[in-house]
């Protein structure tokens, strides 16, 4: 089933661009009445944002740690927020990053695909296929898992050479290619801020595959959405399955603009990452 390579598709057609909007709440960071119920003032903060950026957004990505760290009331305002995005059509990417034995992952599974109804779920590949399976199984849904992260300690393992000369994360990508031959919609998270990006993508594209890729980096780490496209359309890679995430860069864009309205500076902010 391609019911969620199909949204990835029609969707960035529509909006006429591959940015994804990382829905992450930093409370010192925002414009919030902190007398106020705190779910209701980040969902209130939030919605501006979404409603103002929807039209040249093609995704979103709520990082569950970021709401989870302010317990019922962060939970609450995920559901909620949630709420408000589906009747947009924007696909949801819940960024969990889990992946644990089988039961385990099963009741993640459950949470992220059937309680939030996420779209697509980050997923971490250290404990081995029978982790991921679990996520895999749901048909129409999308499956990101990590293989070269824009992270500084992404050296300490996945740029790491195996025996066979190999790195380890050529030897996950590796494997997320092997899946994708039975489940269309597995992908990788690939950072672009890495020196091995587009040596991921010259891979996937050497393997003879091509599936979604989700590409963190851009805005506060320092890469470039349009010099990421550059680099799809060189290497020949459909840009309509992939999607680049953009967090603080869209979400504070008002730290960079203060004279405007939090929604009002993130349209600035979009307006300039994607250039259009």
């Amino acid at each position: 089933m391609h019911f969620y390579i199909d949204r990835l598709r029609s969707t960035s057609e529509k909006a006429g661009s591959i940015l994804c909007f990382g829905m992450d709440p930093v409370l010192d960071r925002m414009r919030i009445d902190p007398s106020k119920n705190l779910a209701d003032e980040i969902v209130r903060y939030f919605t501006a944002i979404i409603h103002a950026i929807a039209p040249k957004i093609s995704a979103v990505k709520p990082n569950i740690a970021y709401y989870l760290q302010y317990g019922q009331e962060g939970l609450r305002a995920l559901l909620s927020l949630l709420s408000h995005i589906r009747p947009l059509g924007l696909p949801v990417i819940i960024d969990a990053k889990v992946g644990d034995i089988d039961r385990s992952s099963a009741a993640y599974a459950r949470f992220i695909f059937e309680t939030l109804e996420g779209d697509a779920v980050t997923l971490n590949p250290y404990m081995g296929y029978d982790a991921l399976e679990p996520f895999l199984r749901y048909e129409g849904k999308g499956c990101y898992v990590l293989v070269l992260t824009s992270n500084p300690g992404a050296s300490d393992f996945q740029l790491k050479r195996l025996e066979s000369g190999e790195k380890f994360y050529e030897r996950i990508l590796s494997m997320v290619c092997d899946w994708s031959r039975s489940c269309s919609a597995v992908g990788a998270v690939l950072g672009a801020t890495q020196e091995d990006f587009r040596g991921c993508v010259t891979m996937i594209k050497g393997l003879g595959c091509s599936f979604p890729l989700l590409i963190p980096g851009v805005g506060a780490q320092g890469a470039s959405y349009r010099a990421i496209l550059e680099v799809l359309d060189e290497l020949g890679y459909d840009r309509s399955m992939v999607r680049i995430n953009v967090s603080s860069a869209i979400s504070y864009a008002h730290e960079k603009y203060p004279s405007l309205k939090p929604d009002e500076a993130a349209l600035r902010a979009v307006t300039e990452i994607t250039g259009s």
